[in-house]
């Protein structure tokens, strides 16, 4: 863009006709869209310039930017106010997603908690403290990720209790100076505090003897007489005003500690368990905590008091019941004692319970059980295998016997045998008497005998185009059993042969 680039590097071939100049350029993203020219003239030749231009597209991941929405201030966002966020982005390619993040953890859209997101654009509706954060925007194209710089949000309130308790039961003894902190959070920070006691309703007294630092102040309280036990309540106060509602704290006569409470066994082996409670009231005074362990009637551990309610015990007995009673101390007493805790041992690692029962145990079972059933199911497959096994055999069995496979397919070979066999006549007689069956005339020339020791013979008929002579019907297939003592028809002149004919 008529910018002039120094740096190149020019050579001339070895005949002096070639000049070459080169340029070591590295883009940036505000190039992207530029024009790159190249020129050259020859200072003997006028009018000799030559030149060659690039249009430079450049490709860099996204550069993100945001802003607080127009008009509103970022030293003052109040609680209930409403708060949105721009994200400017400049990106070649183009991005194809966005992300809005608080505190590093990504936004979505939540109309009912006031969350509202839309590209580009992040809307906080009915801010409160919580809604306080750094916020920042992400952009992703296909040359990388990009997060704009962070924007701390501070939604200004009113000083609270720090700890979220508003109400602390505290004990005392006379004569003990007792030390009570007052934390508050607050935006600004609380730098002014005021304390007062009541101990009687409707009638109190303002304390002056404390300390104050940032969002916390230190109130020591010396209770001589029944009458300094009572409420000791803290304010603390911004730029915004007084805290609303103040920190209570309940001061009692010391005494002796509530027992601990909800006691658990973890990490259960067959040597060792851990116990831990939670602590109880301590009585207003430090209290300590002990564990003692029986099994039966038989103390096994005495374990030394503990500031914390933990207990690690080690060096048991495995499969064993166990009962341990935990209490606490402090300088009043010692506590009642909590709920008894039942502790049983895992078994020790590669040994077995012995049990006396004439029934079969589990083990028992486990052994003959799996290998009952496979056997079962083994001969089971086995049986049904073979039954189908038989039935496939005698199906193709029947197939292949049967002479019938499809009527409508015809196989050459079956069609050129025929049907019937030539057999030669016992013999012919044009002589017939049918009153006298038993007189066998003399035979002609053209009689054929055969011998009447020829065995019968069988011929299977088959399916064929050819019909009976004597029906003209078509031949089933069936078998004939054909004996040498008949005499068959001459089917080519349709003549009745001229003695009866029997079948056999």
């Amino acid at each position: 863009d008529g910018v002039s680039l120094e740096g190149g590097i020019v050579t001339v071939s070895a005949d002096g006709n070639t000049t070459t100049s080169t340029l070591s350029f590295t883009p940036t993203a505000a190039d992207h869209g530029l024009i790159l020219t190249c020129k050259a003239s020859n200072q003997r030749i006028p009018f000799s310039e030559q030149q060659r231009t690039w249009m430079l597209k450049v490709l860099y991941p996204p550069k993100v930017t945001l802003t607080l929405g127009h008009g509103l201030d970022a030293n003052d966002i109040k609680e209930g106010a409403d708060v949105y966020f721009e994200c400017h982005l400049i990106a070649n390619p183009w991005v194809h997603r966005v992300w809005w993040l608080r505190d590093g953890e990504r936004l979505l859209s939540n109309a009912t908690a006031g969350v509202i997101v839309s590209n580009q654009t992040l809307v906080l509706q009915g801010v409160s403290r919580g809604s306080s954060g750094k916020y920042c925007c992400e952009a992703t194209n296909k040359e990388g990720t990009s997060k704009s710089p962070s924007f701390h949000l501070r939604v200004k309130f009113e000083p609270v209790c720090g700890d979220g308790i508003v109400r602390k039961v505290l004990g005392a003894a006379k004569d003990e100076p007792l030390r009570v902190e007052c934390k508050v959070d607050a935006e600004p920070v609380a730098t002014t505090f005021r304390w007062s006691f009541n101990s009687t309703p409707g009638i109190s007294r303002e304390l002056t003897e404390f300390t104050s630092d940032v969002g916390l102040s230190t109130l020591t309280y010396i209770p001589r007489v029944a009458a300094d036990y009572g409420t000791l309540q803290c304010w603390g106060s911004n730029d915004l005003g007084w805290q609303l509602v103040p920190c209570a704290y309940h001061i009692v006569p010391a005494g002796k500690p509530d027992p601990p409470h909800s006691c658990v066994a973890a990490n259960v082996t067959h040597h060792s368990v851990l116990v831990t409670c939670k602590k109880g009231f301590d009585g207003g005074l430090r209290q300590k905590f002990v564990l003692v362990l029986n099994l039966g009637e038989t103390t096994v551990a005495d374990l030394p008091p503990t500031t914390s309610p933990e207990f690690f015990i080690p060096s048991l007995e495995p499969s064993q019941d166990y009962t341990a009673t935990i209490y606490s101390i402090n300088g009043k007493g010692s506590s009642k004692n909590a709920q008894p805790l039942v502790i049983r041992t895992l078994p020790a690692p590669g040994l077995k319970e012995q049990r006396r029962s004439t029934e079969p145990t589990d083990t028992t079972r486990s052994r003959t059980g799996p290998w009952l059933y496979i056997l079962l199911a083994a001969g089971s497959t086995l049986i049904i295998a073979g039954a189908v096994g038989a039935i496939i055999f005698a199906v193709r069995r029947i197939r292949v016997d049967s002479p019938i496979r499809n009527p409508r397919i015809r196989s050459p070979k079956l069609e050129e045998s025929p049907l019937t066999p030539r057999v030669p006549p016992l013999y012919t007689d044009t002589i017939s008497d049918d009153n006298n069956p038993d007189l066998i005339p003399d035979a002609p020339n053209n009689e054929t005998l055969i011998d009447s020791s020829m065995a019968p013979y069988t011929i299977t008929a088959r399916p064929s185009s050819k019909r009976n002579c004597a029906t003209q019907m078509p031949v089933k297939p069936y078998h004939v059993t054909w004996a040498p003592i008949l005499q068959s028809r001459n089917c080519s002149t349709q003549t009745p042969p001229p003695h009866k004919e029997s079948s056999v």
